[in-house]
């Protein structure tokens, strides 16, 4: 499978705006790992520890969310770097070769 250079270049430069944002996003909920307000009933204190189980650290966290979000967002990016490097370097092997080619005048 190929990519496009240009193509692959919008594409690293997406990843990298997407991962940026998820980021982002991760280090403004940190305040959500304390939910509180919700009263002093055992009940009450059981939703708090609920909701807040629910931004950071538990099972199915909105952090664990983020971060797998992360890690392919990572991954595509290395992907799509990966096709321009071989575009430029197939592109200067080929330049190579070229330039030892005399062209009669």
């Amino acid at each position: 499978m190929s990519v496009d250079r240009d193509v692959a270049n919008k594409l690293v430069a997406a990843c990298k705006q997407l991962r940026d944002e998820l980021i982002a996003m991760k280090e403004g909920f940190r305040d959500l790992a304390q939910v509180k307000g919700m009263g002093t009933l055992q009940s009450g204190l059981d939703l708090a520890e609920k909701f807040s189980k629910k931004a950071v650290g538990g099972e199915d966290s909105l952090e664990k969310s983020l971060d797998s979000h992360i890690a392919v967002v990572k991954e595509m990016r290395a992907y799509f770097q990966a096709c321009i490097d071989r575009y430029e370097s197939v592109d200067g092997e080929n330049a190579a070769t070229h330039a030892k080619f005399e062209i009669p005048g």
